[in-house]
């Protein structure tokens, strides 16, 4: 295997080589230099530069070489040293090794290694990447331009031609259906918003009762929400009271809580809206929110369903007995 061809085809790719037991070769780069005899710039070169100290030991060479022989990477590295082995035996007998197109490696009269660049050689250095359209793109530009110019009819003025400029007008089409959107978004937050107080208010509403079939007690004004603890609570007897004319006053339980505050606190609710509730208790363990009606003795299950649809409906509403 010629791992020599190899070592000026890496180098020219990677300007770096690392041989090992033979130091590394690098590409540098000389800055321009004005003679001053001459009077002329003479332009930047690049050279080849040999070092017999450092150097990175990778695997880079190596796969480089087993990627161009299609061989392991393993293989490639016991070449590589047996080169680099051999070479260093020819160069202490007095040999020179050559890397082709590249140059040579030669020992000195001290038997110092070191390396002789092909005066041929020339290397350019990585340029700047310069960007541009593809052929195709500049025709399709080109094609476009010209079918832009082709179809558009250029008219000159006459000499007593009055040219007249327009004022802009506007679109009242678009003003319009606009207007009438935002009406229609406005129309729906205000229904929107009408049906929501609409729907807080129904259950604290009062109780709508027929006045040929049941009588209400009066209905007392909106007050103040008074203090839970003289809230008044009932405990009086759970019997109804008789009325004339065979008219019965009952207490319809609203409500049922475990304690007295938030009894109070529903009870003084309802009375700010203006109706005749209070809080009873029989054993002072549950508490009720009832509310007074007047009926006929075989009309209670009327009262019961109004008064859940108002006031409970997901709830538990039934007479005191």
């Amino acid at each position: 295997m010629d791992i020599a061809k190899y070592v000026g085809l890496f180098l020219i790719k990677n300007e770096y080589c690392f041989l090992p037991g033979l130091g590394s070769l690098q590409v540098v780069k000389k800055p321009a230099v004005y003679d001053k005899e001459t009077l002329k710039m003479s332009a930047p070169v690049y050279v080849v530069k040999h070092s017999h100290t450092g150097g990175s030991i990778d695997d880079s060479f190596a796969n480089f070489i087993a990627n161009n022989e299609r061989i392991s990477i393993a293989h490639a590295s016991n070449y590589l040293r047996d080169f680099c082995a051999q070479a260093k035996a020819d160069l202490k007998e007095g040999k020179e090794v050559t890397i082709p197109t590249i140059g040579k490696f030669v020992t000195n009269d001290a038997g110092i290694i070191h390396f002789v660049t092909d005066p041929h050689l020339h290397i350019e250095g990585r340029s700047i990447p310069i960007f541009k359209n593809s052929p195709a793109v500049e025709r399709k530009k080109e094609e476009a331009i010209s079918n832009i110019i082709e179809r558009t009819n250029i008219r000159e003025p006459k000499a007593d031609e009055a040219i007249e400029y327009k004022a802009p007008s506007v679109n009242w089409g678009k003003i319009i259906l606009l207007i009438a959107i935002i009406l229609v978004v406005l129309g729906g937050i205000g229904y929107l918003l009408w049906y929501l107080n609409r729907s807080g208010t129904e259950n604290l509403a009062l109780p709508v009762v027929d006045s040929t079939t049941m009588t209400s007690e009066p209905v007392q004004a909106p007050v103040a929400a008074p203090d839970t603890n003289t809230m008044p609570q009932s405990s009086a007897s759970t019997e109804p009271a008789m009325a004339t004319n065979g008219v019965i006053n009952y207490k319809v339980v609203l409500h049922q809580y475990p304690s007295a505050e938030k009894a109070s606190a529903r009870a003084n609710k309802l009375i700010s809206y203006g109706n005749n509730v209070e809080v009873f208790t029989k054993d002072s363990i549950e508490y009720f929110v009832v509310i007074s009606m007047a009926s006929p003795v075989t009309d209670t299950g009327r009262i019961v369903d109004s008064l859940r649809r108002l006031f409970n409906p997901s709830g538990k509403v039934e007479i005191v007995r």
